[in-house]
């Protein structure tokens, strides 16, 4: 019996769970071909100026991919909550390992035409490489296992080959690499690949060591008023493929001079109180002080409370209920148990 038909017995065999259960995306037709240009105006040259049109085309291009992470990470979610009953796991795992069975089988992802789909697709493979993870510990041994762990390999050695060979200098070694190194050590540890593993890490190290004194990551704080922005979208997979490689790699944590706590605490503060980054940028930011960052954006700190339990930092997910970010393998909480106290009740 394939897991799709063990999936489809299972939801027969429940009258709510039809009703109850999140989206399969077994159905969504893998994106092959990817290309767009720039979100950005030709002009704008530390790229912070938006062109409406250009920015829409982009999303308009990902937002199938985006989707179909978001409908796994639903899944994903399941697969990890501990509430969760053994033939509820079992139909989210089919659903799971079917989908991306699918999009394996289709080489998925395999024709990167422009620089901006290369730059672009590492994170949402590593957000289909969280939800693989967690479906295999409900089926170790699924079928078409060769098949998805051949098509993983053949992604994560196209992102390598970009990255170390042809990305912009910036982007090699900013927040888009940071994405690429954290897709890349997922899928690493799960397949047990030392080559994928140690690519990761020295992405992580390659990215935390560029951080000045301060914290803050001079290839981010180049982008004008959208330096705390991505700063902050750095982080998140800086931390996430420190605490995925905590138990093989903790020195990557107080790597050059405690690095990584540096970057995460000017984040922090910055969030704060933007002023000292604007000090640096001449301009004001578009997060910090009463522009809150929105509660996904903070999705990485469980992660982080892994490494550092810091309680003021902590705190600051009091009043979070959920802190979901699809590309870091659903909602925190559940991926990184004990870490952070849970959100408030409804109400």
């Amino acid at each position: 019996m394939t897991t799709r038909s063990l999936a489809l017995l299972l939801v027969l065999a429940s009258p709510l769970a039809a009703e109850e259960a999140p989206k399969c995306p077994v159905d969504t037709k893998p994106v092959v071909s990817l290309g767009f240009g720039s979100r950005y105006t030709d002009d704008s040259e530390n790229r912070s100026d938006f062109d409406e049109e250009s920015d829409k085309a982009v999303t308009a291009a990902l937002r199938p991919i985006d989707d179909f992470i978001t409908d796994l990470a639903k899944q994903t979610n399941i697969l990890n909550d501990p509430k969760t009953k053994p033939e509820e796991a079992q139909t989210a795992a089919a659903c799971v390992l079917d989908s991306i069975l699918a999009w394996a089988r289709a080489d998925a992802l395999s024709d990167l035409r422009t620089q901006g789909a290369k730059l672009s697709a590492p994170s949402r493979v590593g957000g289909i490489a969280f939800a693989y993870a967690a479906a295999l510990k409900i089926v170790p041994q699924p079928q078409g296992q060769a098949e998805i762990e051949a098509w993983f390999l053949a992604r994560s050695q196209q992102t390598m080959a970009f990255f170390d060979t042809e990305a912009p200098p910036r982007a090699s070694q900013n927040n888009l690499r940071a994405w690429a190194g954290l897709a890349v050590t997922r899928v690493g540890m799960t397949q047990g690949d030392p080559t994928l593993i140690d690519w990761g890490a020295e992405t992580l190290r390659l990215v935390a060591c560029t951080a000045d004194a301060d914290g803050s990551l001079p290839n981010e704080m180049w982008r004008g008023k959208l330096a705390l922005h991505y700063q902050l979208h750095a982080v998140a997979p800086l931390v996430t493929t420190a605490a995925l490689l905590q138990d093989e790699r903790p020195e990557l944590f107080t790597a050059c001079d405690r690095a990584l706590p540096r970057i995460v605490r000017f984040t922090l503060d910055g969030l704060d109180d933007p002023s000292t980054v604007e000090k640096i940028t001449g301009e004001k930011q578009s997060v910090g002080g009463t522009r809150k960052a929105r509660d996904f954006e903070l999705a990485w700190v469980p992660a982080y409370l892994t490494l550092d339990p810091d309680a003021k930092i902590a705190a600051r997910l009091d009043k979070i209920k959920e802190l979901g970010n699809s590309k870091l393998g659903g909602d925190q909480r559940l991926l990184w148990p004990g870490a952070a106290p849970a959100g408030p009740a409804d109400g």
